[in-house]
C-alpha cells in the first residue's frame, strides 16, 4: 500500500510539474519594438532597404510604398511598415522554430493581411488585422535551425508590431481559441473584450445582441447590409460594434434592404476586427438567427397564386413547383 501511495505522489508531482512548465513557457526569442533606444529606428519614413541591430539580432527592413519607421507615439511603441510586399526580415535562429508571434498595437489596422514567408514562399496562414498577437505555426518543412523567416504584408495596409516571439520546437504553448455555438453567442461586450485581449482572433465566432442601426447601402450592389448591434439596442457613438457588409442566413444574398430592422434580436457568424475606431464582425460574416428564427423564413403560407417564383438557387419556377420559393422578395412554402 505504502509503495503505491508513493507512486501516485511521484506521478502527481510530475504532472504539477509539467503544468506549470506548460504555464510558464517562454519564447525562445522576443524582440521588442515598444523602445527606439537600442534598435536607433528611423523616426521618419524610410523605403531603402536596411538592417538595424539591437546588439544581439539583426532584422532588415524594406517598403515598397508607405515606407517603415518607429512610431514613438506614447502607448502605441511599434515599427509601423507597409503597405503591398513590404518586409521585415528575420535573423537565422540556432533551433528549429516552431512557431512565430506578431504582436500588433492597440491602434494597429483590422484590415492587413500577413503571412511568414521563406525564400518567397509562404510558410504560416495568412492573417487579417494588425492588433493583437497572430500566431503563425510555421510548416514542419520549414522549422529547420538557420532558417530566414520574413514577415510580410500582403495587402494595401499598414502593419505595427511592438513584438516579435520566436518559439523553439516543442516548447510553443496551445494556441488560443475562442471558437463558440450559436447557443452560447458572446454578447457585444464579451466580444469587443476578446478582441482587446488580441488571441484567438482567427477563430469566426457568433455576436448576439439588439439591432442599433442599418445601413442599407450595400444592398443595392452587393446585397448586403451593414448591421450595427449593441448589447441593449442604443446607439453607440463610440467603439461601436458593426456586422459589416453582412451577408443572409447560410452566407446568401439578402433579398430585400429591409430584411433587417432596427430592434430586431440576431445572432451572427463572423471573423473579430476593427476598422477607425470601430468594432467589427468582418466580411465574410452572415445572419444565423432573427428574432429566434434560423431559417430566414417569418410566415408560412400555401399558395397556388399565379405569381412569379424562382427556387433558392433564383431559378424561375412553375405554379406546380412543390417547396420553399421566393414570391415578391419572400419567401413562402408551397405545399
Amino acid at each position: 500500500m505504502n509503495k503505491i501511495l508513493r507512486l501516485t505522489f511521484v506521478a502527481l508531482l510530475a504532472m504539477v510539474s509539467n503544468m506549470g512548465f506548460a504555464q510558464d513557457a517562454q519564447p525562445a526569442v522576443t524582440l521588442d519594438f515598444t523602445s527606439n533606444k537600442a534598435w536607433k529606428l528611423p523616426t521618419d519614413y524610410a523605403k531603402d532597404k536596411k538592417t538595424f541591430t539591437n546588439g544581439t539580432y539583426t532584422i532588415t527592413l524594406e517598403a515598397a510604398s508607405s515606407g517603415y519607421k518607429f512610431n514613438d507615439y506614447k502607448g502605441s511603441e511599434c515599427i509601423i511598415f507597409g503597405k503591398k510586399d513590404a518586409t521585415l526580415t528575420l535573423p537565422a535562429f540556432d533551433f528549429d522554430v516552431e512557431r512565430i508571434d506578431i504582436v500588433g498595437t492597440s491602434s494597429a489596422s483590422g484590415k492587413t493581411t500577413q503571412n511568414i514567408f521563406v525564400d518567397g514562399n509562404e510558410v504560416s496562414t495568412e492573417t487579417t488585422g494588425a492588433k493583437g498577437t497572430h500566431e503563425y505555426k510555421i510548416a514542419d518543412a520549414s522549422q529547420k535551425a538557420g532558417t530566414i523567416y520574413t514577415l510580410k504584408v500582403t495587402n494595401d495596409n499598414n502593419t505595427q508590431v511592438s513584438k516579435i516571439l520566436i518559439w523553439k520546437k516543442g516548447t510553443a504553448p496551445a494556441p488560443v481559441s475562442i471558437k463558440n455555438t450559436p447557443e452560447t453567442a458572446y454578447t457585444v461586450a464579451k466580444a469587443k473584450e476578446l478582441f482587446d485581449a488580441g488571441e484567438g482572433l482567427e477563430d469566426f465566432v457568433y455576436v448576439k445582441g439588439i439591432v442599433s442601426n442599418v445601413d442599407s447601402k450595400p444592398f443595392k450592389q452587393y446585397k448586403e447590409l451593414n448591421i450595427y448591434i449593441s448589447d441593449d439596442g442604443q446607439v453607440e457613438k463610440k467603439n461601436a460594434f458593426e456586422a459589416y457588409s453582412c451577408k443572409s442566413f447560410g452566407n446568401t444574398d439578402f433579398t430585400a434592404a429591409d430584411a433587417v430592422k432596427t430592434g430586431d434580436k440576431v445572432v451572427i457568424y463572423g471573423k473579430l476586427t476593427s476598422y477607425n475606431g470601430k468594432y467589427e464582425l468582418d466580411r465574410g460574416c452572415y445572419l444565423c438567427s432573427l428574432n429566434g428564427s434560423t431559417t430566414g423564413i417569418s410566415k408560412i403560407e400555401t399558395s397556388a397564386a399565379k405569381a412569379v417564383r424562382y427556387n433558392l438557387a433564383g431559378q424561375k419556377v412553375g405554379a406546380n413547383y412543390k417547396g420553399v420559393v421566393i414570391e415578391n422578395g419572400k419567401k413562402i412554402v408551397v405545399k
